[in-house]
């Protein structure tokens, strides 16, 4: 039996009996390929879908709980497509074809996607979240756990895992490695480290964290001092929920 050349839809055949079955499944392979939507839970890892899961669906929402970002293989199929990253732990997905251009969907992300039969194109974007960014500086060298910020949140916040996307720069160097605590009302979620020698900082942090309006962030220096870094500059990445 024949098909429509995008769609896979299966032609009614000439004095095929029972048209009607072949006509309202039809009509009901469009009407998915038009209107529904599924949810693909992610297992923290690189994903290929099926021809199936893109024919059949106008929107994939992507959930699970990410580690790292991860590659999104769709087969190519001439076809709209809206993908939203739904995903937890702030990561990025790369979508492509198999021999297609990658294009990155962002945490907390949906765009609207064209399948030209070999690539995806992007047609629009939305849902990108809204940066807050905290920033902050100390002229001189810190002393002993000296609080060198502390910022009551006006409004909901989310600082990523990692602290992705923030910066540290000094401009004098450390002598040995220094780290400054990030607390959410007391409670360390996350550091910034200036290494030996170096004018920029390092972040991390295990989870993403959430702030709410009132919630305090606080970035203390080293119980002990290093003996040269000074004239610290930071600026911490976040997004507002």
């Amino acid at each position: 039996m024949t098909t429509t050349p995008n769609l896979l839809i299966d032609h009614i055949a000439a004095n095929q009996a029972q048209k009607e079955v072949t006509a309202n499944s039809a009509f009901d392979a469009l009407d998915k390929a038009l209107c529904q939507q599924t949810t693909i839970a992610l297992s923290d890892a690189n994903l290929t879908l099926t021809d199936a899961q893109v024919i059949g669906n106008l929107t994939l929402k992507f959930t699970g709980t990410l580690t790292a970002a991860r590659t999104i293989t769709i087969p190519a199929h001439a076809k709209l497509l809206i993908v939203e990253n739904a995903t937890t732990g702030g990561y990025s997905l790369s979508l492509s074809t198999p021999s297609g251009t990658a294009t990155t969907l962002a945490y907390n992300e949906r765009r609207l996607l064209y399948g030209d039969g070999s690539d995806l194109k992007t047609i629009a974007t939305a849902g990108l979240s809204t940066p807050y960014d905290v920033g902050g500086s100390f002229s001189g060298k810190p002393t002993d756990s000296i609080v060198l910020l502390r910022y009551p949140l006006p409004r909901a916040v989310r600082f990523m895992a990692g602290m992705t996307g923030s910066q540290g720069v000094a401009v004098t160097a450390a002598t040995a490695a220094a780290s400054f605590v990030i607390s959410k009302n007391g409670s360390q979620f996350a550091s910034m480290t200036f290494a030996a020698s170096a004018i920029t900082a390092t972040f991390s942090a295990s989870t993403s964290t959430d702030f709410a309006a009132g919630d305090i962030l606080t970035v203390i220096a080293p119980a002990t001092a290093d003996d040269t870094l000074a004239n610290i500059g930071f600026a911490l990445a976040g997004i507002r929920l």
